[in-house]
């Protein structure tokens, strides 16, 4: 039996996240598991040092905030909210063989503990890919010393796990030496949710029924929704199709585009949720920038065709011409362009989806990553992580 703590971020917004390591960790009765979910159970004092921690300007508002470095405060916080509750456990006289930090900034302030129990580090994104997505210059100065707190937790951890080739490789190219603890593993999606016999479904519906196409996206900006708009609108799709938006974000239920419904507090997982994935025909989410993108795996579970943008991992989930297209991001007329194609060919909407089915079932199940994180867990908490080649050998995806 191996004594795994899972520390994850869900004040950063992964409370999803946090939600798939309690499901993977419960498929391995080899593992007694605690979790921690930062964004749960905030105490009065855990509350005032959040406040203080994180007070100003949030991370990326401009460039003179930077300079009040307000990312590093905020990920520190991160870390220093972890080695509180971690040390909370370890005074009620519990103890661990190996700590599942999600992400590294959770670790920020534990570099003394990775050191005493062996340690595995989950990411999405480093600092330097981050730092792309704001304008250069002050802006950026705010991801320098997170980059160096990244740099010493991933030395101190006995693996790191990737989302995705992109984070991996960037990683990699600033730390070479780590080569041998990295370990590229997509997040696990929950399958059983999604009925297999969608695919076949869509095919036999009606040709006089307009094709639905689903957005999904907190952050309406970011995720590309007005360049989707501009796409809809110029596109004249509104006779032929409709669009279902689902977003939280201020201002977009008052849509003025043609045959668009924006649906409002549908949360992932529920039945209102899994509704929209099952009656839609294309996802389309033309994001701008995107550490992972989870939703697209989502897309691929329900057997749709997925029209993403040609960032960072966006690739590795969406393969163009085989499980969607990819466009430029914020090109309205390259995105129309995609949509026209999905929307006038049936066909081809079918080929893709059920591609995407096929292929998110084989790499993205919840028992290969349980099994893949269940072996790295128990390595790491005796000192025997998998090599590269062993991990080659057993898997060629991760070379």
């Amino acid at each position: 039996m191996t004594r795994a703590l899972f520390v994850n971020s869900g004040i950063l917004g992964h409370a999803s996240v946090a939600r798939l390591f309690r499901d993977v960790a419960e498929r391995d009765p080899s593992i007694q598991a605690t979790h921690l979910d930062l964004s749960a159970e905030l105490t009065t004092a855990e509350r005032v040092i959040r406040r203080v921690m994180c007070a100003g300007p949030a991370p990326g508002s401009s460039a003179a905030a930077s300079l009040a470095l307000p990312r590093l405060r905020h990920e520190l916080h991160s870390g220093v909210l972890a080695a509180r509750r971690i040390g909370a456990l370890e005074r009620q006289g519990k103890a661990f063989d190996v700590i599942h930090f999600h992400t590294q900034a959770t670790a920020y302030a534990s570099l003394g503990r990775m050191r005493r129990t062996r340690s595995v580090v989950s990411i999405d994104v480093t600092q330097r890919l981050a730092s792309g997505e704001v304008p250069a210059g002050l802006a950026r100065l705010d991801f320098a010393p997170n980059a160096v707190m990244d740099r010493r937790v991933f030395r101190a951890a006995a693996a790191i796990t990737a989302t995705s080739r992109w984070a991996a490789d960037d990683l990699l190219r600033e730390q070479p030496e780590l080569a041998d603890r990295v370990h590229v593993m997509p997040y696990p999606v929950p399958l059983d949710g999604f009925d297999a016999a969608w695919v076949e479904q869509r095919a036999a519906r009606s040709p006089a029924r307009p094709v639905r196409v689903l957005f999904i996206g907190g952050d309406w900006m970011r995720k590309g929704g007005p360049a989707l708009l501009e796409a809809w609108r110029e596109g004249g799709f509104a006779e032929r199709a409709a669009l279902d938006v689902v977003t939280d974000w201020p201002g977009v239920s008052a849509l003025d585009a043609g045959n668009v419904n924006v649906y409002r507090g549908v949360r992932a997982y529920t039945p209102a949720w899994f509704d929209l994935w099952r009656h839609a025909d294309v996802f389309a989410m033309p994001t701008r920038g995107e550490a992972f993108g989870m939703v697209f795996q989502e897309a691929a579970a329900a057997g749709l065709p997925a029209i993403g943008t040609r960032i960072n991992a966006v690739p590795e989930i969406v393969q163009h011409g085989a499980t969607g297209l990819l466009v430029p991001p914020d090109d309205p007329r390259a995105l129309a362009d995609a949509l026209r194609r999905l929307v006038n060919d049936a066909q081809l909407r079918a080929r893709l989806g059920g591609a995407a089915r096929a292929r998110i079932t084989q790499i993205a199940s919840f028992d290969r990553y349980a099994a893949r994180l269940g072996a790295i867990l128990k390595g790491g908490a005796h000192d025997q992580v998998p090599s590269a080649r062993e991990r080659r050998a057993d898997d060629p995806s991760d070379a």
